[in-house]
């Protein structure tokens, strides 16, 4: 249906006329129709009736009505927000404690602002898209939350002060609000470290050359530490100098765990990169239990003695068998899992095709660097043959992985224990994959400490949500979750002279995330004045 404008001719008068029309078809011609005459369009244009018309028409097309409002200023959009995670993680926030934790150390603090809003701000950054706090002053104006509004770049940077003189106190009061999830007389602390390198000579105390775990032995670094509780909740992270061995950061890390959180009695857990001779002895001089896991590979007497000891498996579950050996008063624990070593066997066998198939046709070069193809050749010259030897001993190692222990608990409790603790690291590392520490924008160690820091709370909200998501069989990816939670904005509106919130509707897994946490979505319209 349209408009159309009819001409007459009278003689040499020509006359138009305004008519509504459609097209229909009959059989395969199309063909117009008259609705209505609405009249001689000069006469019409002279008396403003089109004009009228329009207006009156436009009162039964709802787009054409938004347009009309929004040009007359009665309608107007002001802004649109991020909301949604503000709502999921503020409300962790609050359910741990840290809100009112943060409030009350602040309290009596001249800063001139809200210190709390802020450190969630600067926390909140971190897990959703983590930048320097320049960067940070400029997304905070497109999150909705409480207190948002009135945040400054200098807030961002007095916090972190705050964060850093008060970091003990904060983990302190954490780990106390929490210890319903801890055994005071007997439990587990995960220990894990990371560097983290800087361009640039970093700050001074704290970046030096050291080992690297990130592989980048030519920029200065510093060690982190973090400790961890059975459930995999973070208790504290420690900075060291980057130069600082495994060695020392074990001998902190347990005078914390007995002087600031008085743990009667712990049992340190550290995979294979901790397990040196004296970490062993530092840790037993602490006079605490330990589980260490065994670079069996490596270590002379676990390779050639404690694998080589006969006794029959135990089982622990369908993956998982175990056998005790005790040599010179040390207790090592064998684990074995069948699935494991079949999935080891088929992955050694490719290999060793792989290899038959270059030596016979002469492209084993390209294979001698790749360290995984190389441990099975010998190279005598410039002939290359299969080392049988070593393929024979490779296989003792399938599926297996060697613990000691100095404690009492069972054979199958220890591989529990440690089980936990792969579980715990792919989680860990799954988490520190979303929350980029680097690059580090400071160069006072203090501003680095706290910036880490703020990462370490970051990570502690981030696995109660992951808590609350596994309580409800809830497993959606990061990328997913974090894309629909984004999509729930908060839209100023101005309709009549009057402000209202509109909210966005929720979207994939948003809802079962609101449902997850306890969260109930706001209204999907309601007065702008009701919130802050």
């Amino acid at each position: 249906m349209f408009v159309r404008v009819k001409r007459n001719t009278y003689g040499k008068n020509i006359r138009e006329y305004l008519q509504i029309v459609e097209t229909i078809r009959e059989g395969k011609r199309t063909k117009q129709r008259l609705i209505c005459s609405l009249g001689r369009l000069d006469k019409l244009q002279a008396g403003h009736s089109v004009e009228q018309l329009v207006s009156s028409l436009s009162k039964f097309s709802k787009e054409v009505m938004v347009i009309q409002r929004q040009k007359e200023g009665a309608l107007r959009a002001e802004w649109s927000k991020a909301w949604g995670p503000v709502l999921i993680f503020d409300r962790l926030w609050e359910e741990c404690g840290l809100r009112e934790i943060i409030a009350r150390l602040a309290d009596g603090r001249k800063h001139g602002f809200d210190t709390e809003r802020v450190v969630f701000s600067l926390i909140l950054n971190r897990i959703l898209s983590p930048g320097s706090e320049l960067a940070t002053a400029r997304w905070v104006e497109d999150v909705y939350g409480d207190g948002f509004q009135s945040l400054e770049l200098q807030h961002f940077y007095r916090s972190l002060d705050f964060l850093e003189a008060n970091k003990e106190k904060i983990e302190k009061e954490l780990f106390f609000r929490s210890r319903d999830l801890f055994d005071t007389h007997l439990d587990l602390v995960f220990f894990d470290t990371a560097s983290i390198y800087f361009e640039g000579e970093g700050p001074g105390g704290l970046a030096e050359y050291g080992h690297s775990k990130d592989h980048r032995s030519d920029r200065k670094q510093i060690v982190v530490g973090v400790m961890m509780s059975r459930e995999g909740v973070p208790l504290a992270c420690e900075f060291w100098p980057g130069s600082t061995s495994d060695v020392k950061t074990l001998k902190k890390t347990t005078r914390i765990l007995k002087e600031r959180f008085r743990i009667g009695r712990v049992i340190l857990v550290c995979d294979r990169g901790m397990m040196r001779e004296e970490n062993v002895r530092e840790v037993e001089e602490s006079e605490l239990d330990y589980i260490f896991g065994v670079r069996m590979r490596l270590v002379k007497k676990v390779r050639e003695k404690v694998l080589s000891c006969c006794g029959r498996y135990h089982a622990v579950a369908d993956n998982l068998r175990v056998k005790e050996v005790i040599l010179q008063d040390t207790r090592y624990i064998i684990c074995h899992n069948p699935e494991e070593e079949e999935q080891d066997r088929k992955r050694r066998e490719h290999i060793i095709r792989q290899l038959e198939e270059k030596i016979a046709t002469q492209g084993i070069k390209g294979f001698m660097a790749n360290r995984a193809y190389k441990k099975f050749l010998i190279v005598k010259g410039k002939e290359v043959s299969l080392d049988h030897k070593r393929i024979e001993e490779e296989s003792r190692f399938d599926g297996k992985f060697v613990l000691t222990t100095n404690t009492s608990l069972s054979s199958e409790e220890v591989a529990v224990a440690y089980k936990s603790l792969w579980q715990i690291e792919r989680v860990f590392r799954t988490l520190k994959n979303v929350l980029e520490v680097r690059p580090v924008y400071h160069w006072k160690p203090e501003r680095v400490k706290a910036h880490i820091f703020v990462n370490f709370l970051a990570l502690y909200l981030m696995v109660r949500l992951q808590k609350r998501l596994k309580e409800v069989e809830l497993k959606p990816s990061w990328d997913e979750m974090k894309r629909d939670l984004e999509a729930v904005k908060a839209i100023k509106l101005e309709l009549e002279g009057q402000p209202y919130l509109l909210r966005t509707e929720l979207r994939g897994v948003a809802h079962d995330v609101f449902r997850a946490v306890g969260v109930r979505p706001p209204k999907v319209v309601q007065p702008f004045s009701a919130l802050k």
